[in-house]
């Protein structure tokens, strides 16, 4: 696994006991602010995911342009 799928995977893990802290906090506020952070967590491995993504097109279109070594 790569770097970047590990992170990705640490992110949704992260962001699920985010989710986990609210649904069992008493504060409202606290509630918010943990639902807040696990999505901000989605969103970031939402992004690595897609530029990892884009990394692996990107590098086998250019293997592909360059033809048989």
């Amino acid at each position: 696994m790569s770097d970047a799928s590990n992170r990705v995977e640490g992110y949704r893990k992260l962001a699920e006991e985010y989710r986990h802290l609210a649904a069992t906090s008493p504060s409202i506020e606290m509630r918010d602010r943990y639902l807040r952070r696990a999505k901000d967590l989605v969103l970031l491995a939402d992004v690595e995911e897609q530029e990892e993504l884009f990394s692996w097109r990107f590098l086998r279109r250019s293997a592909a342009s360059r033809g048989p070594t």
